[in-house]
């Protein structure tokens, strides 16, 4: 993989953000005007969550699983004063692959989004999202890109409703697409291997009802019914998944994931029954300034006629480094490494991330990052040069 010239075009970029954006901490979003805290309080660079961040995750973004909602309507009806909801726009004024032409995306995505209690046991969240990659005849297409109600009874106890990816209940960031730090996710998710899985994806949205809660604090779990990848109608829903993580210690978490499901036959991208499964191992650990996630991940497919299953491997590594003023990111650096399998193995695809992250308020974030693909084909090779800008009030 030759770098030469993206590393320059890189350390240039860097140079100019830096330059042109001076730190400061004014904006605030709507859960932390909601709760008066700052960001760095629940995100160890945002919009990676720590420890505390996982823990308001899970109650129904609340500071605890007992916190009652502000406003009293009646005996039966309480709900907080402000409707929690924030607004993120994504430009990325400079998208470049080598096999492609330069583009000049000023507004790449819109996202709408309202999350909070809904009551004493009842809490929401709702992401309405456009992308400058599917138009309409008005401008920016416009989904429900996730979704969810969740009805808490104790901490060891929630039960969700949810559109979203089979690990939306999962608040570590190992296995998560909205909690990403990069352009694109990392291959587990982000590959559909042999296809089974009605050609999509375990970071696709898919409909889903999961149990998850933390026993004895340290033991997370989560449990979910769902149908096949991107069916809003989870036809005949049978994808099981089965996700456990240990904190043995507060800055180290171990887990497991394991997802299988049957795509049936003329629902969806299939045309017979094709069983599929996906077993991973993970690891987070937070060490000083670094955050490393590490996952190990195998894949299984019926093959298209389901007379034969395909296996294919894939892991990544990424380590995180924040740099802080005081207790916020200012700074963010990130490498990651992604290898994956492709056709039943025959091909391997390795994956190089590089990105420098730049805070200028808390809730305003610009990445620059420099992504390479190698692969056993070489007319797969690819490279890309990306600058996004991410603003949330």
């Amino acid at each position: 993989m030759k770098f030469s010239n993206q590393i320059v075009n890189l350390i240039v970029l860097i140079f100019f953000v830096a330059v042109l954006f001076p730190i400061n901490s004014e904006a605030i979003p709507a859960f932390v005007r909601k709760t008066n805290m700052a960001c760095s309080v629940c995100h160890t660079a945002w919009p990676a969550l720590n420890a505390f961040g996982r823990q308001y995750k899970e109650h129904g973004y609340r500071l605890g699983h007992l916190e009652a909602p502000s406003t009293v309507i009646s005996k039966d009806l309480k709900w907080n004063e402000s409707l929690p909801i924030s607004v993120m726009l994504v430009s990325r004024p400079y998208d470049k692959k080598k096999s492609g032409k330069s583009k000049i995306r000023a507004i790449h995505e819109v996202e709408l989004m309202i999350g909070g209690p809904m009551g004493e046991k009842f809490s929401g969240f709702m992401e309405i999202e456009a992308e400058d990659e599917v138009t309409n005849g008005i401008g920016l297409d416009t989904g429900v890109s996730s979704a969810a109600m969740t009805y808490s009874l104790d901490e060891a106890a929630h039960i969700q409703f949810s559109w979203g990816s089979v690990t939306w209940f999962d608040p570590y960031n190992s296995y998560s697409n909205h909690l990403r730090m990069t352009r694109g996710a990392s291959a587990v998710i982000d590959q559909s291997f042999g296809g089974a899985d009605n050609g999509g994806k375990l970071k696709n949205s898919r409909q889903n009802v999961a149990v998850y809660g933390r026993l004895a604090s340290k033991f997370f779990y989560g449990m979910a019914i769902s149908g096949d990848a991107s069916d809003s109608e989870g036809v005949d829903g049978n994808t099981v998944t089965a996700r456990v993580a240990y904190d043995v210690i507060p800055s180290l978490s171990i887990g497991a994931l394991s997802v299988s499901g049957t795509c049936s036959a003329n629902a969806g991208n299939c045309l017979v029954d094709r069983k599929y499964s996906r077993s991973a191992i993970d690891v987070q650990s937070e060490i000083a300034d670094f955050t490393i996630n590490a996952v190990a991940l195998a894949a299984k497919d019926d093959n298209s006629t389901a007379t034969t299953t395909l296996k294919n491997n894939a892991y990544y590594v990424q380590a995180l480094y924040t740099v802080k003023d005081g207790a916020r990111a200012t700074w963010a650096p990130l490498f990651r490494y992604d290898s994956y399998e492709k056709t039943n193995g025959t091909e391997e695809v390795n994956e190089l991330t590089l990105s420098i992250n730049y805070y200028i308020n808390e809730n305003v974030r610009s990445m620059l990052e420099l992504w390479s693909k190698d692969s056993d084909i070489s007319a797969n090779d690819d490279d890309r040069l990306t600058l996004q800008l991410f603003a949330s009030f």
